[in-house]
């Protein structure tokens, strides 16, 4: 349920004081018959009211207002009581020294009625609290304007990171094909064309009887069994040395000799892009190259949880960390922390009780991007 002073602000208060300290004044008029010079007064402080309501008009003005109402205390006695608005706006503004007008005046009345004290002093004190309330409101808007700008700037530079990471892969990808085509066409290419030429050749001349039919014969069967050769090398320069994916995972915990390795995978791993796996193979090695340097683990404890939107790994081991301030200002963490801020993610690390060290990707921002491109 909403509460209904949810969207009271210091404005809304102070204009209802204005209004209040106006009505005020238009009852006391009406009660004693008052003349002209207090009409008067009341149309100009209704006129300033509203000026201020709709403009930020400056402090000085209120000495405007004090003014006309020591001039309507020559007609209207109850005048009097109207400086606590120029009193209020000028303790609203938090410019007191525009109030001293009305100070020698009472000074110079000492015998002013308690009534006329009271009403100065409640003027003042509203007018201090509501200038304390908006200059607290607009310090809060101010760092909630500047908070919100910051997280919109850090967003977009999440967003062109991701993008940057994303094109980096693509242009990886294109500069391949590039090769592989480039490699196709001077090679096999090349070869086959050869072939091609080699056994035109050897049709005309065997069709003519000519002894040099079977040496371009064999000269085409070379051809052929060079672009062949060819081909396989390039198919076979297609596949990537080791598999991405767990196997590179295993691997590299394989090759950890220093104490037990438990290694526990949830979810499935088909569902995490190949840019992904580029971070956790990296990451898996610093975490377990620094259990070799600056720890005496007695086993490490690996897990990987995929879900639909994030994966996350954690390298654990209960050894006694010797530097604690080595895990947080290695080059290798600094970097890999880096990668992973540009893909929407983060690593972080913990050196309570052993080592520990959680890697948190995204897996949908990859698939979109990546998708997107």
């Amino acid at each position: 349920m909403i509460n209904k002073w949810d969207n009271w602000t210091s404005e809304s208060a102070t204009n209802l004081w204005r209004l209040l300290g106006l009505l005020f004044l238009s009852l006391l008029w009406l009660h004693n018959a008052g003349d002209e010079g207090g009409v008067i007064l009341l149309l100009f402080l209704i006129v300033m009211t509203l000026a201020r309501w709709r403009f930020r008009l400056p402090g000085w003005t209120v000495l405007l207002d004090q003014v006309a109402c020591f001039i309507a205390l020559l007609y209207w006695p109850f005048a009097a009581l109207a400086l606590a608005l120029p009193i209020f706006e000028s303790m609203y503004k938090r410019q007191p020294v525009y109030i001293l007008p009305t100070l020698l005046f009472i000074f110079a009345f000492p015998d002013s009625s308690v009534l006329v004290i009271a009403v100065f002093l409640q003027a003042a004190l509203s007018g201090a609290i509501l200038g304390r309330w908006a200059k607290d409101t607009e310090r809060n808007q101010r760092e909630s304007d500047r908070q919100r700008r910051d997280r919109y700037e850090l967003e977009n530079l999440k967003e062109e990171l991701l993008l940057a990471n994303a094109q980096g892969a693509r242009l990886a990808e294109l500069s391949e094909r590039n090769r592989i085509a480039q490699q196709l066409h001077d090679e096999v290419g090349h070869e086959i064309t050869a072939s091609v030429l080699a056994l035109q050749a050897f049709e005309h001349l065997w069709k003519e009887g000519d002894p040099a039919a079977s040496e371009m014969f064999t000269l085409a069967q070379q051809r052929l069994s060079n672009s062949a050769v060819y081909l396989r090398e390039t198919v076979h320069n297609l596949k990537p040395v080791k598999e991405l994916g767990l196997e590179g995972m295993y691997d590299i915990c394989d090759k950890f000799s220093l104490c037990p390795v438990n290694f526990h995978v949830f979810g499935d791993t088909s569902k995490v892009p190949a840019n992904l796996w580029t971070i956790l193979y990296p990451t898996l090695k610093e975490a377990l190259t620094n259990t070799i340097r600056h720890a005496k683990p007695t086993q490490v404890e690996i897990s990987l949880d995929i879900s639909p939107h994030i994966l996350r790994l954690s390298v654990h081991n209960d050894g006694v960390v010797k530097d604690n301030g080595v895990q947080e200002t290695g080059m290798g963490l600094r970097n890999l922390r880096h990668r992973a801020k540009a893909v929407g993610g983060s690593i972080s690390t913990d050196t309570t009780k052993g080592f520990l060290l959680i890697c948190v990707l995204p897996v949908e921002n990859s698939e979109q991007w990546r998708h997107h491109l």
